[in-house]
C-alpha cells in the first residue's frame, strides 16, 4: 500500500513522458505510453484473411468461397484462421517492445485484455482451449517469463475461456528476429512437442505476441493437429505488415 501511493504522489510531482508522442502523463501503461496513444490503436477489422489475419477492402471477399488474400489463396496450412488485434505499429510496438524485451511483464493484463475484445463468440460457444506457444528452456531462463503465456492467461481470465500449456520448445534457436524471411519458415521445424503427459484438447487456439511469416504458429498448428486436434486457429497481438 505504502509503494502505491508513493508512486501516486511520484506520478502527480513528476508526470511521466510517453515514449510516443512525447507528452507528459499521469495515466496509462506505467510510463512507456500515455492512455491516448493506446487508445488511438485502430484495432484490425474485417473483412480480414483467415489465414493471415491482415485486413482487406470491403468488398474483398464479394462472390468469394474462400476467405483469403491472393497471397494465402493457393498456401496449404494446419490453421483454419488467424486473427490479430492490430498491425505491429506505432504505439503498439512500443508498448509492445517494453512488455517483452525490458522486462515490463505488467502491460500484459492491457495488452491481453486488447488480445480478448477481438475473440470471436463462436470461440468460447465451441469450447476452444487457448495454448500458448511457448519459449525455449534458456529462452525463458534468460527473460524470466513467457510473453505469450501472459498474454493467453490475460485473455483466459477476460472470457473465461480455458488455458493449457500443452506445447514446450527445445532449444536454443536463433531468434526469428535475427533471420531473414525464407530462414524463418524453415526455423521452427521440430523446435515445439507435446508436453510431457498433456492431452490434446480438440479445438485450440495458438497465442502469441506477434507474427511475421506465420511459420511459428503453423508449426505449432503441425504438432497439435497431428497428435490429434481437430481444429486449430491462432490469436495474435500484432502483425507484421508484409512490407517489413
Amino acid at each position: 500500500m505504502l509503494a502505491g501511493l508513493a508512486e501516486k504522489i511520484e506520478r502527480l510531482v513528476f508526470p511521466a513522458v510517453c515514449r510516443h508522442c512525447g507528452d507528459p502523463f499521469r495515466e496509462g501503461l506505467s510510463n512507456v505510453l500515455c492512455g491516448s496513444c493506446y487508445a488511438s490503436i485502430l484495432p484490425d477489422a474485417d473483412p480480414r484473411c483467415r489465414l493471415c489475419g491482415t485486413p482487406l477492402p470491403p468488398a474483398a471477399f464479394d462472390g468469394a468461397s474462400l476467405l483469403r488474400c491472393r497471397e494465402c489463396a493457393d498456401r496449404t496450412s494446419p490453421l483454419e484462421e488467424v486473427r490479430c488485434f492490430a498491425a505491429y505499429d506505432g504505439a503498439l510496438r512500443l508498448a509492445h517492445h517494453f512488455f517483452k524485451f525490458e522486462g515490463m511483464s505488467s502491460l500484459g493484463p492491457v495488452l491481453g485484455r486488447s488480445m480478448a475484445s477481438i475473440v470471436p463468440a463462436e470461440w468460447i460457444r465451441w469450447r476452444f482451449v487457448l495454448v500458448p506457444v511457448p519459449l525455449s528452456p534458456d529462452r525463458m531462463r534468460e527473460r524470466g517469463y513467457n510473453p505469450a503465456q501472459i498474454l493467453a492467461r490475460e485473455v483466459s481470465l477476460a472470457i473465461r475461456i480455458p488455458l493449457r500449456e500443452t506445447l514446450v520448445k527445445i532449444g536454443p534457436r536463433k531468434p526469428q528476429m535475427e533471420l531473414g524471411r525464407s530462414e524463418r519458415r524453415r526455423s521452427p521445424r521440430g523446435a515445439f512437442h507435446l508436453g510431457a503427459g498433456e492431452s490434446v484438447p480438440p479445438r485450440a487456439v495458438l497465442v502469441d505476441d506477434v507474427t511475421t511469416t506465420g511459420a511459428t504458429l503453423e508449426e505449432c498448428a503441425r504438432v497439435l493437429r497431428e497428435a490429434g486436434c481437430e481444429e486449430v486457429r491462432a490469436l495474435l497481438l500484432g502483425r507484421t505488415p508484409a512490407w517489413q
